[in-house]
């Protein structure tokens, strides 16, 4: 997902009150504060590596395709301000920590990492801005084994949580009808097609792609800002997703990998050490709602036996 901002839809019966939004610019303030010194911290780290990378030096052309090929985007990218993998494209905010490269020196295998933060799927097939190449491009008939991570910002996943979080500062409800799961639900006809893609530009290789963990324990949290019917309305759209993607992956020839069962006690409201979750309140990556280096490292984990060697 994207990290949280401050882009909201508000009408009729769902209008946030003044005083809800003027917490969550309140809470937003401290986001952003943050996000200026993780932006100056990594921009530091990169200096002192050499220079900002226009390119990760493993994103290679068609011809000499890595084994293995990662594709998504934060929930597969990033740590935060935690091993910041300062050869990737900055934007992409990637991890030298994160899934795949966890999987990859697991498995013992070459990895071109195509993750990005932010991506959404036509990113998979075009630019995502200066020295973000299409995620594809690292696809080629060597390829042997794909990851795939995506689809929350297609279904404005930030958007969605952060009217749920302002309606819960003022003790609303904030089921929102069927528009949040008609925005799940759209995102089938693209996520389909990026698969059978990745089938035809790699026919060789076994595609991989993992559902969502546990975000939320059904009674929520105070570090999350979201408590109650609203914590347990927010993880069911997560639960929704990962139903999209499992049904898609059945019907294009992928694996599909499913982490709610192991992400149980891990989610944003468990103790620090056990988070695989970050908070709206972070306090180890500093981006919420975003993966710890745990639950990087254990999703990994639950992807090895799907990946083979």
């Amino acid at each position: 997902m994207n990290g949280l901002s401050l882009r909201q839809r508000a009408s009729g019966d769902h209008a946030v009150s003044p005083l809800a939004a003027g917490k969550v610019c309140t809470m937003m303030l401290a986001w952003r504060v943050r996000a200026i010194a993780v932006t100056a911290s990594l921009l530091c780290a990169s200096v002192f590596a050499g220079g900002v990378a226009a390119a990760a030096p493993g994103h290679n052309t068609v011809a000499d395709s890595q084994y293995y090929v990662a594709l998504g985007d934060s929930g597969a990218a990033t740590t935060g301000v935690q091993s910041f993998d300062v050869e990737a494209p900055l934007r992409c905010a990637q991890s030298t920590a994160n899934t795949p490269k966890l999987l990859a020196r697991t498995l013992g295998v070459q990895l071109d990492d195509r993750t990005c933060s932010s991506a959404k799927i036509p990113d998979l097939y075009g630019s995502q801005g200066p020295g973000v190449a299409p995620q594809f491009d690292a696809l080629g008939p060597n390829t042997k084994l794909v990851t795939l991570h995506i689809g929350a910002n297609d279904a404005r996943f930030t958007d969605f949580i952060l009217s749920c979080v302002a309606e819960n500062l003022v003790g609303r409800t904030c089921a929102r009808g069927e528009e949040w799961s008609a925005a799940i639900q759209a995102i089938r006809p693209a996520y389909a097609a990026a698969l059978e893609e990745i089938h035809r530009r790699s026919p060789d290789a076994n595609v991989v792609v993992d559902g969502w963990p546990i975000y939320l324990r059904p009674q929520g949290c105070a570090d999350a800002l979201l408590t109650g019917p609203n914590a347990a309305y927010v993880q069911s759209k997560f639960d929704e997703l990962s139903s999209v993607v499992s049904s898609e992956a059945a019907a294009h020839g992928a694996v599909y990998v499913e982490t709610r069962t192991a992400g149980l006690g891990h989610d944003a409201c468990a103790p620090r050490s056990e988070r695989w979750i970050e908070p709206v309140l972070a306090d180890q990556t500093l981006v919420p709602f975003h993966l710890t280096l745990r639950g990087m490292s254990d999703i990994a984990a639950e992807l090895k036996a799907a990946s083979g060697s």
